[in-house]
């Protein structure tokens, strides 16, 4: 099975041409033998072939672990840009103190060059299959990126390469069909729906990140050590959000502070500088797109992070003191 495109194939190009509406998704329908979903070739995507017929999920997020465009959905990526002079940036990492207990906060000066971040879409594929009762040699499964695409639009290649590899990571095939569904009603999707709450005990809070099923032993495990982290931080409220599958959990400091992430698919904390006000209407992907000015900042959850973060943290707050 193909991994990955190099560039977009050139019968979906020439497909792109016969297509006369400006909005497509990329799509594809794929028969599979019983026997290959019996052994779990597509269990990474929560599809399974049981005794009682074939499960499937209305809609999925891949895993990064699936290949470099599933890492990216959910990831981003880090842009190094070689061609701009090298800028001095600053680590904070904790060291023991001398003499007793404990430690402290020191940042490192290092020469870098800088770094443009292409946040993640976190793109979800729809699944159907029409007959999905036991006992049949195969099923046609039909698979669908969660976003709709404007051929006038500027990003339109860029996006279309991308959702089609992420395809032909997860499903060993690609397509692109006419989009069904109004591209305000997918734009809806993006936004993040917040709740801000008093801070309640660890296990209620980790119900309330996950209303609407049980989360698994990882997921339980990961927001409980977030709750800790965050309620370390003395929140004003604790933050909830929530866009189709995926789950924010962070907490509002100030009125102008705010720290978060995707608890499900986060690999950094985002620490936002905006009015509140005005940070409950962006779209998710304004949320960790700006990383320009000093409105925004990300931290890696990389050794150390914890320490940046309360450094960023309390730098804020004593410049709000001042």
């Amino acid at each position: 099975m193909k991994k990955n495109f190099r560039k977009i194939p050139a019968e979906i190009v020439a497909k792109l041409k016969t297509i006369k509406t400006s909005d497509v998704v990329a799509g594809c329908a794929v028969m599979f033998r019983a026997n290959i979903l019996a052994a779990g070739q597509l269990k990474h995507l929560g599809i399974m072939l049981t005794n009682d017929g074939l499960k499937v999920p209305e809609s999925v997020i891949p895993t990064a672990s699936q290949g470099k465009f599933s890492r990216k959905n959910v990831e981003g990526l880090v842009i190094i840009r070689k061609d701009l002079p090298k800028e001095t940036y600053y680590r904070s990492v904790e060291a023991p103190n001398w003499g007793n207990y404990g430690t402290h906060t020191v940042d490192l000066p290092n020469e870098k060059y800088p770094r443009d971040f292409d946040p993640p879409r976190e793109l979800a594929i729809s699944v159907k299959c029409k007959n999905t009762e036991p006992g049949l040699p195969g099923y046609v499964i039909a698979f669908k990126v969660n976003e709709v695409l404007e051929k006038t639009s500027k990003q339109f290649n860029k996006r279309l390469f991308e959702n089609l590899n992420l395809l032909q990571e997860n499903v060993g095939a690609c397509g692109i069909e006419l989009a069904d569904t109004a591209l305000s009603d997918y734009m809806k999707s993006l936004h993040v729906s917040w709740q801000l709450l008093p801070p309640g005990s660890r296990e209620d809070v980790v119900a309330r990140i996950f209303p609407d099923r049980s989360p698994t032993a990882e997921e339980k495990e990961v927001a409980g050590l977030r709750y800790d982290f965050f309620m370390s931080l003395k929140p004003k409220k604790l933050v909830f959000g929530s866009s189709g599958f995926r789950r924010y959990f962070g907490a509002l400091l100030e009125d102008n502070l705010v720290v978060f992430e995707n608890i499900q698919y986060g690999n950094a904390v985002y620490i936002l500088f905006d009015n509140w006000k005005e940070l409950s209407k962006r779209s998710r992907i304004d949320l960790i797109s700006h990383r320009y000015g000093t409105d925004f900042e990300r931290v890696i959850h990389k050794t150390g992070w914890k320490g940046q973060v309360r450094a960023i943290v309390a730098a804020k707050r004593d410049g709000e003191g001042t």
